[in-house]
């Protein structure tokens, strides 16, 4: 069977519902001799995942800085999103781009590294950043609507610090002594920690710094235990 047909069954699988690893399954069970690699049909598969539904083969884009684009920053971001482990030569061949300028896309402009064979932010992706930026906005909002006034605040101070006392100091206990093989599991474990702490446990806490506040003072900014 001839390369285009192929790409026909691939768009097929992806069409109803498949995903890269299954069409490759079935394309081995009835095509074992002449089945395309599995590199090809998740290419194809990374390629439908942008809306290009063509099975023709794109020309290749010309310079390599005319691949850093608007448009292909969020045709990789999409695709990723997808597929995690989706690797540079293959989303690179599914964007007829070079590997290099999706590697560039992928680190300086969506901020994301490889981590045990699965793409995760690095720090913030670009959608996490403007969805920081809108959350805090209408939490100002929010709080002058309620009548609070907002006090200036060092960015960091060992005595006032709302999560340093309280919130740091119980979960530095709870992990004490235990071991994790990936960060994975830290998170988890920090996670259902906090999860599981009511209500009453923040506002308790919260409520407590007026006195740390009121000694702060009295000791004329020294470090309140």
């Amino acid at each position: 069977m001839e390369k285009d047909e192929f790409r026909v069954l691939i768009k097929h699988c992806f069409l109803i519902g498949k995903n890269a690893a299954e069409a490759k399954n079935w394309l081995d069970k009835y095509y074992l001799d002449s089945a395309p690699a599995e590199a090809t049909v998740r290419k194809w598969f990374a390629k439908f995942r942008t809306g290009h539904m063509s099975t023709e083969e794109d020309a290749r884009s010309g310079r390599p800085k005319d691949a850093v684009t608007d448009e292909n920053i969020k045709k990789i971001h999409k695709i990723i999103l997808n597929d995690r482990k989706m690797k540079l030569i293959e989303i690179a061949e599914a964007l007829k781009i070079s590997k290099e300028r999706v590697g560039h896309i992928v680190h300086e402009y969506l901020g994301m590294r490889k981590l045990c064979a699965k793409w995760v932010p690095r720090e913030l992706t670009i959608d996490q950043k403007q969805q920081r930026v809108d959350d805090s906005v209408k939490t100002m909002a929010k709080l002058y609507e309620l009548g609070f006034e907002l006090l200036p605040h060092p960015p960091y101070s060992p005595d006032l610090a709302p999560s340093d006392y309280f919130l740091f100091a119980d979960l530095k206990r709870m992990l004490a002594g235990k071991k994790f093989s990936t960060n994975e599991q830290v998170i988890a474990e920090t996670e259902a920690y906090f999860e599981d702490k009511e209500k009453s446990y923040y506002k308790n806490g919260i409520e407590k710094l007026e006195d740390r506040y009121n000694r702060c003072i009295a000791l004329e900014g020294n470090y309140v235990e």
